[in-house]
């Protein structure tokens, strides 16, 4: 096997085990909260301290990134999210919880943006684009890990004992791996500058723009991700089960968007593909707005899927690939900006629900797809590490 397909084996597996220990725990989340004895207000109190570890991962990678190689990073997240998920889903009282999503927010985060630089560099050996398959590794993982979920639970397994199984699988095969994945030493330029100028230095327009396009990205999937069945129930009057299988529907679209668009972006630039990928995110979204009938919502959330799928791994090639800095500076920037679009998508269309209807409030989504796409029409893609393409060909 070859050294660059050792480090594509590697990184893919990162991936697929940070989406299965994500939609396995996940799929527990009733069992679990039952199991610590904690009401629905308590218990979303305490979903939101994995934010913290969130934040504090990305303030030490935005830090350490560009002064340390990103496989140390990769390493330490990986085992502090391979360690957490058991921990938090044996949980039977609330403190351990918590701790748990602090840990789990921290390694996840940092795992997260490690591999997300190391997926560029892999892309640089190669030749050709490879992070749309990394990305689709991660939603094949999060399929895999619900339904593994739904199996353990119908057979008796405690929440506990299945994040360790798989944790335990994942962890001997990460020791089998770790030296595949990609060992770039730090840009001896950023290694040797200030802390202070080489942030600075990541605040160029282009990567402010890509952190916007982050954040409008990740705040339409989290949207569609977390509302969308809660729409098809109260607002176009589905069923529980129907419902329940629109998110299904949405991660299979997304997954289809990120198998399918390397084959794309070899008939259009990087830039056309982006703005049409917004303005098709949105245009899904106002579908099951306009049409409210569970056959327009499960198709406008699919189309909706298919829009947003390329998005997050079009902004990190686009930020990895950006002069002057390390792909993991260009990435943490990437991480700043989606980190908030997740986080705010949902207080914020419920906020606005509450005030007026779930409907309303997913206008917000389509105005979102339509201003990403103005704005990446702006996006100016680097040809080469030092020169950039104006006419925005990747």
């Amino acid at each position: 096997m070859s050294p660059s397909l050792r480090a594509r084996v590697a990184v893919c597996l990162l991936f697929v085990a940070l989406g299965v220990t994500n939609a396995a725990w996940s799929s527990r989340i009733p069992e679990i909260r039952h199991n610590i004895g904690v009401d629905n207000a308590t218990w979303g109190v305490a979903g939101t301290s994995s934010a913290v570890g969130d934040l504090v991962a990305i303030v030490v990678t935005m830090v350490l990134i560009g002064r340390t190689r990103t496989r140390r990073l990769t390493r330490v997240g990986a085992v502090l999210m391979l360690v957490s998920g058991p921990l938090l889903a044996g949980a039977s009282a609330l403190v351990v919880l918590v701790a748990g999503l602090v840990l789990w927010g921290f390694g996840a985060t940092l795992l997260n943006t490690a591999i997300n630089a190391q997926a560029v560099d892999v892309e640089t050996v190669y030749g050709r684009r490879v992070i749309p398959f990394f990305h689709a590794s991660y939603s094949c993982g999060v399929l895999v890990g619900g339904v593994y979920g739904a199996v353990s639970a119908a057979a008796g397994m405690s929440p506990g004992l299945q994040l360790g199984a798989s944790s335990s699988l994942f962890g001997l095969l990460f020791l089998i791996t770790v030296n595949w994945l990609p060992n770039e030493p730090p840009h001896a330029e950023s290694r040797d500058v200030p802390l202070k100028d080489r942030l600075r230095n990541r605040w160029a327009p282009q990567l402010r723009l890509l952190a916007l396009l982050a954040f409008v990205g990740s705040f339409i999937e989290g949207t569609v991700g977390q509302w969308s069945a809660l729409y098809a129930t109260d607002t176009a009057g589905s069923g529980a089960a129907l419902a329940a299988g629109i998110y299904t529907c949405f991660t299979v679209a997304i997954l289809a968007a990120r198998l399918s668009g390397d084959l794309v972006l070899k008939r259009v630039s990087l830039r056309v593909f982006l703005t049409c990928s917004l303005l098709v995110a949105g245009a899904g979204v106002a579908t099951a707005v306009l049409w409210p009938t569970t056959g327009t919502v499960i198709a406008g959330f699919v189309v909706a899927g298919l829009g947003i799928g390329c998005v997050m791994p079009s902004v990190i090639r686009l930020a990895g690939r950006q002069p002057d800095i390390s792909a993991g500076e260009g990435v943490s920037m990437v991480t700043l900006g989606q980190w908030p679009g997740f986080l705010l998508a949902s207080p914020v269309i419920g906020l606005l629900a509450g005030a007026a209807s779930l409907r309303g409030a997913l206008t917000l989504v389509i105005l979102f797809g339509v201003g990403g796409a103005f704005l990446a029409r702006n996006v100016r893609v680097p040809a080469a590490r030092g020169t950039v393409s104006d006419a925005g060909h990747a």
